[in-house]
C-alpha cells in the first residue's frame, strides 16, 4: 500500500513574471510632449503585420517593430521574456484589431 504523503507531493506549475500580478495604475496627467521628438505613428496595416510576426519562428529581428507598435497602441512594453504576458498581450492586441480595426486576421 502507498504512503499517504508521497501521494500528496505534487509538482507546482511555474508563476508568470511578478509584473503580471500588479494593478493597473491610473494616470491623471500626461507627460509633456517633446515637438522635436520623431513620433511613431503605426497604420492598420502595420498593427496587423506586428500581429502577424508574432507568429514567425524567428522572432528575434521583429521584436523592435513589435514592441514599437505595441508600446504605440497601449502605452506600455511588449514584454517578450514572460509567457503569460506574451500571450496576455497577444490576445490583446488580436481583440484591437478584430474590434477596433475591424480588421479580419
Amino acid at each position: 500500500m502507498r504512503n499517504k504523503e508521497a501521494v500528496t507531493i505534487s509538482k507546482k506549475k511555474p508563476r508568470g513574471c511578478s509584473s503580471c500580478k500588479k494593478k493597473n495604475v491610473e494616470i491623471t496627467e500626461l507627460p509633456p510632449v517633446d515637438e522635436m521628438e520623431d513620433i511613431y505613428v503605426p497604420s492598420p496595416e502595420d498593427v496587423k503585420l506586428a500581429y502577424e510576426e508574432l507568429y514567425n519562428k524567428n522572432l528575434e529581428p521583429h521584436k523592435e517593430f513589435i514592441n514599437k507598435v505595441y508600446s504605440f497602441l497601449f502605452n506600455e512594453n511588449f514584454d517578450f521574456n514572460c509567457r503569460s504576458c506574451v500571450n496576455a498581450q497577444t490576445i490583446k492586441l488580436k481583440n484591437h484589431i478584430i474590434h477596433t480595426l475591424k480588421l479580419k486576421i
